[in-house]
């Protein structure tokens, strides 16, 4: 395949051509109707493929050169899975045609390590990373696994259900309590009639998991009440967290509160408080564009220069340094949206 041009089959115009030609034989004429591709510009595209060995030409009617995407699909599937004489030919056949002809722009799936912080963060329990760094299902770089919309996102849930069973299993959750949970929640997305029902139930089901790994994690190790108390705070970093508030949610006393907080924890009340929320405000500065004023502003820190503070004494650097040092691209790469209804 050294001979010919693959980088041409990524061309707009070329993929439009090739999808015609896929299922059919047809003329230079019908493909300028079909494809509104000027004459001239068409011709030259016609005849490149056809001199590549892409398609062929015969009784003014072009088609599909088989032989030819079977041959690169063997040389794509020699970066993916070595073949074997069990593989299934015709589904690299597929393979080479979906990784060919079905990108009709530029296209990238979420990267491996969004999947796994994701995943790792749910698996222990870590409430605020997760709901910070949550994003629904269907964006840019979610890959395409029905025709049918909402059935893709469907698709996309079910992954994501028994991705995170995996994980908190192997993170300590019973197998049966996180296999009984998946299904009950794999029988609610077969229900789903609308977009808004998967994402609802795509971001219960997180948290959900999340929240039974917090549990499972801390059971052993903190009282109720500062379990609820880190709860609250998990729930409440986007708003100002006052210590006399949850104390009165507890019906304790301020003064017992934190010395109980203190003891368990091994910080005092407010330290804890802004630790979590610089743990955020990090998450976002990694895998988000929001600036870091937009970040301050969201996590309610009094100043911004009180949030560089803070968020220096953490972390060793300023916010600008931490995202010059960690900035995630080609995840992410969308505004944080403060009003999309999932109460982060």
């Amino acid at each position: 395949m050294n001979k010919v041009d693959c980088n041409i089959l990524f061309r707009d115009d070329v993929q439009k051509i090739l999808s015609i030609l896929k299922n059919n034989n047809v003329s230079k004429e019908e493909l300028i109707l079909k494809t509104f591709i000027p004459s001239a510009d068409i011709s030259v595209i016609l005849d490149k493929l056809t001199e590549d060995g892409w398609i062929t030409h015969d009784g003014g009617k072009y088609s599909l050169c088989r032989q030819s995407f079977a041959e690169i699909a063997g040389y794509f599937m020699q970066f993916c899975t070595p073949a074997t004489d069990e593989c299934n030919t015709d589904i690299n056949t597929d393979l080479c045609e979906h990784f060919f002809m079905k990108r009709e722009s530029e296209f990238h799936h979420s990267s491996f390590e969004r999947e796994l912080t994701f995943y790792e963060n749910v698996s222990s329990g870590n409430m605020e990373t997760v709901k910070t760094i949550f994003t629904p299902l269907g964006g840019e770089d979610f890959g395409i696994l029905s025709k049918d919309f909402l059935q893709n996102l469907k698709y996309h849930l079910v992954v994501s259900i028994a991705m995170i069973t995996r994980f908190c299993i192997r993170d300590g959750m019973l197998p049966e309590e996180a296999y009984s949970l998946s299904d009950v929640y794999i029988m609610k997305t077969d229900e789903c009639r609308s977009v808004e029902e998967i994402n609802n139930i795509h971001y219960d089901m997180t948290v959900d998991f999340t929240a039974r790994m917090r549990q499972i994690k801390s059971r052993n190790m903190y009282s109720k009440p500062v379990i609820l108390a880190l709860d609250y705070i998990s729930d409440h970093l986007h708003s100002r967290i006052f210590i006399e508030d949850i104390a009165e949610y507890l019906s304790l006393s301020v003064p017992y509160f934190s010395r109980l907080f203190k003891a368990e924890v091994g910080m005092s009340f407010s330290q804890y408080v802004s630790l979590k929320k610089t743990e955020a405000a990090a998450n976002m500065l990694r895998f988000s564009d929001c600036t870091a004023i937009e970040i301050s502003n969201y996590l309610c820190f009094s100043s911004h220069s009180y949030f560089i503070k803070i968020f220096r004494s953490y972390m060793g650097m300023t916010p600008k340094e931490y995202r010059e040092k960690y900035y995630s691209t080609g995840w992410l790469n969308k505004k944080f949206i403060k009003s999309r209804n999932y109460h982060l």
